[in-house]
């Protein structure tokens, strides 16, 4: 049977799920409106607390199999990476670190005991669910600036406009453009960064060209950290919910980054066009 999938802000999906013991036809009953919920819905993935079923229990569809794992726990865990990940408790986004690959111990719905190696989105998709069957939500996992924006979006919404002439929009949204600005200046550095081993890679013709890119680069670089500069005060200034340190971040992050960009250039003129 289709179960409602519980939404924002129903209290229920802090509830800490408690292990199965019995495996009997109860149990067999809930898998089934856990895989009934989840077809309905066209998802992937779904833990027993996302209907209001207060047990550790999971559903993956897999190869386009409904798979069940039962008190699942994992024993070990290897790497991290952050990714973007849904929620159906939520209705927005957020990037998320986790490991990238775990050893998970569960039992099937017969209670027999089984282990496997699981990477990647797979590994990923076994945390996110495993949150929800211990009272937790990908929101715990996000860093503490991002977490605060996300409680200011959840208590007051995301107003896009605002309602007079100067007068500030509503909460700071959980991705700035400003982001994106920052993201694209690091890749150049990077890119110039990289560009310090040509004098052990190239003759000294290709090496003097690097040499004339890396201070097109460097330029670019230059522009981008002032554009993220005045955008990001715009933004700022946009979200009712930004406050004043926001803007001492800005700052800080501008200067930091500007510090590098002159670290940049030095090491150009000193190492790769001596």
């Amino acid at each position: 049977m289709i179960q409602p999938l519980l939404q924002y802000p129903d209290p229920r999906i802090r509830l800490i799920s408690g292990n199965v013991r019995f495996f009997n036809e109860t149990l067999k009953d809930i898998i089934a409106d856990m895989t009934d919920t989840m077809e309905a819905n066209g998802l992937d993935a779904l833990s027993a607390i996302q209907i209001g079923i207060q047990y550790n229990v999971i559903v993956l569809k897999e190869e386009g199999k409904y798979t069940p794992y039962i008190n699942a726990r994992f024993l070990k865990e290897q790497g991290k990476a952050a990714a973007v990940e849904r929620s159906t408790y939520y209705d927005f986004t957020a990037e998320v670190e986790r490991y990238t690959s775990l050893t998970v111990i569960y039992e099937d719905e017969t209670g027999a005991m089984h282990s496997r190696d699981v990477e990647g989105a797979l590994a990923r998709t076994f945390q996110h669910q495993l949150d929800y069957a211990f009272g937790s939500t990908f929101v715990d996992r996000v860093p503490r600036a991002v977490k605060a924006q996300i409680d200011a979006y959840l208590e007051h919404g995301l107003v896009k406009e605002s309602r007079m002439p100067g007068e500030k929009s509503g909460s700071c949204p959980t991705v700035f453009v400003r982001d994106y600005i920052k993201k694209a200046y690091r890749l150049v550095m990077l890119g110039v960064l990289l560009s310090f081993l040509a004098p052990f890679m190239l003759e000294e013709p290709a090496v003097q060209s690097v040499a004339l890119a890396d201070l097109g680069a460097l330029a670019l670089i230059f522009v981008l950290i002032i554009a993220y500069f005045f955008y990001a005060e715009y933004e700022a200034k946009k979200y009712k919910q930004c406050t004043s340190c926001q803007t001492g971040n800005i700052i800080g992050t501008s200067a930091i980054a500007l510090g590098q960009l002159a670290l940049l250039g030095l090491g150009v003129v000193a190492w790769v066009a001596p």
